[in-house]
């Protein structure tokens, strides 16, 4: 979610040349700032194993992700390197189990998203990509960004440590 904050927001990269980009894709850099859970239980821990909270109620949330599947919240930064303007989109990833299984993006919590937006040559912007994965689901996922024929893959990892680039 967030592409018009991100998009609107985006700032000149040469103000973060300290922000590493290791995955490329189509004149796009993208670098993973953060992965967590989020679950709907008001622990708001997704799939660990801590002793369960509430559950809310769908109703008093909009957009909550249903009972029985924890969020994932990916940000990611996409930062322009090309001469010329680039297209994102949210349809561009999707997270995927080992079976094949695979969850395209989910909104955010109900707000009205543009599920793409463009960026400047030299511009960034950071972005908030959440999936709603079964809890029994949620294991030794990756996330996959497709875009310009080229398909980059990125484990997902909750623990703090940001994945290092393989590109196919």
């Amino acid at each position: 979610g967030w592409l018009v904050l991100g998009a609107a927001a985006g700032q000149n990269a040469s103000a973060h040349d300290q922000h590493e980009h290791g995955y490329q894709a189509g004149g796009l850099a993208l670098a993973v700032d953060q992965m967590v859970w989020m679950s709907n239980d008001m622990t708001g821990q997704g799939p660990l194993k801590l002793p369960k909270g509430f559950p809310m109620d769908a109703s008093m949330m909009s957009g909550m992700q249903p009972a029985g599947d924890d969020r994932l919240q990916v940000d990611i930064t996409l930062q322009n390197n090309s001469s010329g303007v680039q297209r994102y989109a949210l349809t561009d990833f999707t997270a995927i189990a080992p079976s094949g299984q695979s969850w395209k993006y989910s909104d955010d919590g109900g707000t009205a998203v543009p599920t793409e937006a463009v960026l400047e040559p030299g511009f960034q912007a950071t972005v908030a990509l959440y999936f709603d994965v079964p809890n029994a689901q949620s294991k030794n996922l990756t996330i996959k960004w497709s875009r310009s024929g080229a398909t980059v893959e990125f484990p997902v990892n909750t623990s703090g440590i940001i994945p290092s680039p393989h590109v196919h």
